[in-house]
């Protein structure tokens, strides 16, 4: 399939960005789904208006609204599909649970930052509890704000959100993903810091791992057993201490910086 020119994806970028299933950006003609046309009425836009429509998978589409009403709307696929603008670097952030709006903050950015995969963990310092049910909950909360926050960034792929893991059950799928490399941003270690490490590592690296403690950080006994397993680094960030809901976007601007900006 041939892509548009870049400086058509940049006009793309201009334009609403909605989400529908893969099925539904195989026809010609899209019949938009209740939240898409929700949204639609929001922005007040009229038959002839552009959007672009994303499967979350990695396909875009810029489209024209042939029909919109309250209750039903359609919309015509216009040309060739969207060149993606996901990061080369698969990025996926393990961070560590925390209470409230802190989390949905972690998340929200995370996605805005390029990450591919978000598992949250739960730790020895960490003070969020969550029983099996209020995992479920929790993480169908946060994929809808990772949803929310792909489409407001015009990202083509939406990155899950898994089941929140406790500390042992990330070491578990630490060794079963192999990762090129895992970060670990932990305030005890004084002498590799972050840019330095990365400096280290070949460029063509695909396939990254990082992990943030929650309040209370992350204890001795659990960065001795992350060690254990080849490929993590710890690294500072520097001088000064980053709350749990700062780090995790810290770790993935500078290596976004690094890898794909």
């Amino acid at each position: 399939m041939t892509l548009v020119t870049e400086g058509e994806y940049l006009g793309a970028q201009m334009v609403p960005w909605f989400f529908v299933s893969t099925e539904a950006l195989q026809q010609q003609t899209v019949f938009l789904p209740p939240e898409v046309l929700h949204h639609l009425n929001v922005l007040r836009l009229q038959k002839g208006d552009l959007i672009v429509l994303s499967d979350g998978n990695g396909n875009a589409f810029k489209a024209s609204l042939t029909g919109l009403e309250a209750s039903k709307g359609e919309a015509v696929i216009l040309g060739e599909a969207l060149p993606t603008n996901e990061p080369l670097l698969q990025i996926t952030l393990f961070p560590g649970i925390t209470k409230g709006e802190k989390m949905e903050h972690v998340i929200r950015h995370s996605v805005e930052l390029g990450v591919k995969k978000i598992v949250p963990v739960i730790s020895k310092r960490s003070i969020v509890r969550l029983s099996r049910q209020k995992k479920d909950e929790k993480s169908r909360r946060w994929q809808k704000i990772a949803r929310s926050a792909a489409g407001q960034c015009r990202r083509s792929f939406i990155p899950s959100v898994a089941l929140p893991l406790e500390f042992d059950e990330m070491l578990d799928y630490w060794r079963k993903e192999k990762f090129e490399a895992i970060i670990v941003p932990w305030e005890e270690e004084k002498i590799a810091g972050l840019h330095r490490t990365l400096e280290a590592f070949p460029k063509g690296l695909k396939k990254v791992g990082v992990f943030t403690g929650p309040e209370g950080g992350i204890s001795p006994e659990e960065m001795e057993q992350m060690r254990k397993i080849p490929g993590v680094y710890a690294v500072s960030l520097g001088p000064r201490i980053l709350r749990a809901e700062t780090a995790p976007l810290a770790v993935l601007s500078v290596l976004m910086c690094h890898f794909d900006w």
